[in-house]
């Protein structure tokens, strides 16, 4: 007798299932959720097999919900069976495979079939894996520090609002404030917003809300990226540095807490802690140590306090290191009290002082005694002075016996001197160039 040919897909259909893989946001802001339960009430939207369909109201406010794909399926994606947002991090699909697809976790993020056998075969083999107690791939430590910085954890309730009612919209409600629908006007029907689909979001193929967390994390990364290099010069070789994120008081550290936290990522050279602070620097034996711990150790929790842990920064050129004396009082300006006024500085005094004139002006001494000292004339300078008050500077006077005609400027003998001259006429001007015995003139021509 042949065997019959059995259906893999009707092999795989949910079996009996307790309570459904959702998040905190769609169970809603009520403690206490009561569920309907249905066995195999509808088909999965990724893997067409029947599966147990839980329906529940999220919230007090919140609208009828229930699940959209069955277990398997949401287990081997890790997402919540009703946003298809992903359970860990709170992300879309789209953008948690793109971060693993980055680091290299190509693995993790293996695409399903979307045909009928491939697709049957598929779910056999996630199904015999998570039987068998097989974890998926966990993402390196660049990936889970970036999946991490992006995660959106906190709930948000607003996506369990009611859908928007029709007839308000065409203004025809009457039930007033006792109808279950939103009385808002709907968005546009451009709006990507406003069209999205479960298949797209478990396969992140046309994701509108990935698409605008994508965009967000680009123009932040470009941003923090321009930073980074305009403080590239800042960033020290190989040192973190770590803060305890809220107010004081912080808990008391010391420095085997530290070693034990970052020991495991390489050779720590040096720990300096600063307790009022609540801030430390490690420093490593190599940069590459330095950025993995930066990378695993951000935002984590030391003695029970959330940390902050990046690049320490430099100390520039004449200031004192936060690092080298974490213990002792600073001395540099940057940790003075910045609300006391800036010190006046003084011009320094010249050579011997100052000294005070008679119109109450501050000059150097050496000049007041320059300008007060007496000057004695000479003989020479007497005799002229005594000869031209005696003709009342109107006509010449003989020079005093000694005195010369005043030197020529460029030295040497003047030409023409002791030449005749006529009363009332000017000499002419003597030129090189028409001297008699100089060739080319006009006495030698002729």
């Amino acid at each position: 007798m042949a065997s019959i040919k059995r259906d893999d897909i009707k092999q795989q259909w949910e079996g009996d299932t307790e309570f459904p893989l959702v998040c905190e946001t769609c169970l809603g802001d009520n403690p206490y959720v009561r569920m309907t339960k249905e066995a195999f009430g509808k088909k999965c939207q990724i893997c067409e097999a029947p599966f147990t369909v839980f329906a529940w109201q999220a919230g007090t406010k919140g609208r009828l919900k229930r699940v959209e794909i069955c277990r398997n399926c949401a287990q081997a994606k890790n997402v919540c069976q009703v946003c298809i947002y992903d359970l860990q991090y709170g992300l879309p699909v789209k953008v948690r495979d793109k971060v693993l697809r980055e680091s290299g976790s190509a693995s993790a993020v293996m695409a399903p079939p979307q045909s009928q056998a491939n697709r049957a075969w598929y779910t056999a083999q996630q199904e015999r894996a998570l039987a068998q107690g097989a974890a998926a791939n966990t993402p390196n430590a660049l990936a889970h520090a970036k999946l991490a910085d992006m995660a959106r954890m906190e709930p948000r309730y607003e996506r369990n609002l009611p859908k928007l009612c029709s007839f308000f919209a065409k203004g025809e409600c009457d039930r007033g404030s006792k109808c279950p629908f939103r009385h808002e006007m709907p968005r546009d029907r451009n709006d990507p917003m406003s069209q999205q689909n479960t298949k797209d979001r478990f396969y992140g193929t046309n994701d509108p809300v990935a698409k605008k967390i994508i965009g967000k994390q680009k123009r932040r990364e470009f941003h923090e990226q321009k930073q980074d290099e305009e403080d590239a010069y800042e960033r020290a070789t190989a040192t973190a540095y770590l803060r305890y994120v809220g107010d004081p008081p912080f808990p008391v550290t010391t420095e085997e807490d530290i070693r034990d936290q970052f020991y495991a990522f390489g050779e720590i050279l040096a720990v300096r802690i600063q307790p009022d602070k609540g801030q430390a620097f490690v420093e490593y034996s190599q940069p590459e140590a330095c950025e993995l711990a930066i990378a695993s150790l951000n935002r984590k929790n030391l003695l029970e306090r959330i940390i902050q842990v990046k690049w320490a920064r430099a100390p520039k050129r004449g200031e004192v290191s936060a690092e080298s004396s974490p213990n002792k009082p600073h001395n540099n300006a940057r940790h003075n009290n910045h609300n006391s006024p800036p010190k006046i500085i003084r011009p320094v005094a010249p050579p011997g002082g100052l000294s005070h004139t008679n119109n109450n002006k501050v000059v150097p001494k050496g000049l007041l005694a320059a300008a007060v000292k007496k000057v004695t004339p000479s003989a020479e300078v007497v005799a002229i002075a005594a000869a031209r008050k005696q003709t009342g500077g109107a006509t010449a006077f003989a020079r005093p016996p000694g005195v010369s005609s005043a030197p020529r400027p460029g030295g040497g003998v003047l030409r023409g001197a002791g030449a005749k001259r006529n009363n009332g006429t000017c000499s002419k001007p003597y030129y090189p160039s028409a001297s008699p015995s100089r060739l080319g003139s006009k006495s030698s021509s002729s």
